[in-house]
């Protein structure tokens, strides 16, 4: 309880729930100047902020030598660990695990009803946020897109072309990191069902590709979508 209460204090100061977000967004290493500059904060306070989210474990850091001579500087990143928050406690990755083992155990049967349930998923969630309404311009059906890709860690990027819209989803941050690691491939082929049920559900003629894979080495998760109509 008490870890639980220190995490809460420590992301409700609006900066540093910034700051953590710009780290995850970015995934790179920062220092306290890159923060101070970013953040327009002085480099005590950007420190200060830093050494909060380390002690909440969201965030390592280790000492890097610059090569320009003099003391070592300190490089933060954000941790790879998962941080869960719940009152009472629950272990929503532990049925997970059992779930999906259950499921990996059936073979190609349990692959199969495993995205047509997440493709229903994908459709549900935007059916919920539609509403009563039925018509959307692609403005607003981006807009919608926005906030669902804020519930699940993407960052959308959105170009129009002569062929259509192309959108550009890239997660840097996996939500589904603790699964991957338990069945990397069914997890993945879930998520994609979901994310295809969402876009079907959207826009009637599309593309839908994914481009890179953290689970084949890529720094990042990316999904290309081309909305023709």
């Amino acid at each position: 309880m008490e870890q639980t209460l220190k995490m809460t204090a420590t992301l409700a100061d609006s900066t540093r729930f910034s700051i953590y977000q710009y780290m995850i967004k970015h995934q790179k290493e920062v220092s306290v100047q890159d923060i101070a500059e970013k953040f327009d904060i002085h480099p005590n306070v950007a420190r200060l902020h830093l050494s909060k989210l380390e002690d909440i474990e969201i965030v390592d850091s280790y000492l890097h030598k610059s090569g320009k001579g003099g003391r070592p500087g300190k490089l933060y990143k954000p941790s790879d660990k998962s941080v869960q928050l719940s009152f009472p406690h629950r272990d929503f990755q532990l049925l997970a695990n059992i779930a999906l083992s259950t499921l990996a155990s059936i073979g190609e049967l349990g692959m199969t009803e495993a995205k047509k349930v997440a493709y229903s998923f994908g459709e549900k969630t935007i059916r919920q946020k539609l509403n009563a309404q039925k018509v959307l311009s692609n403005e607003e059906k981006l807009q919608l897109l926005q906030e669902i890709s804020a519930m699940t860690g993407y960052i959308p990027e959105v170009k129009e072309k002569e062929d259509g819209l192309h959108i550009h989803f890239t997660l840097y941050n996996c939500p589904f990191k603790e699964a991957i690691e338990q069945q990397s491939e069914l997890t993945c082929q879930i998520h994609i069902a979901f994310l295809e049920g969402t876009f079907d559900s959207l826009f009637e003629q599309l593309s839908f590709q994914q481009t890179a894979s953290m689970t084949e080495g890529c720094k990042d998760c990316t999904y290309h979508v081309i909305v023709t109509k």
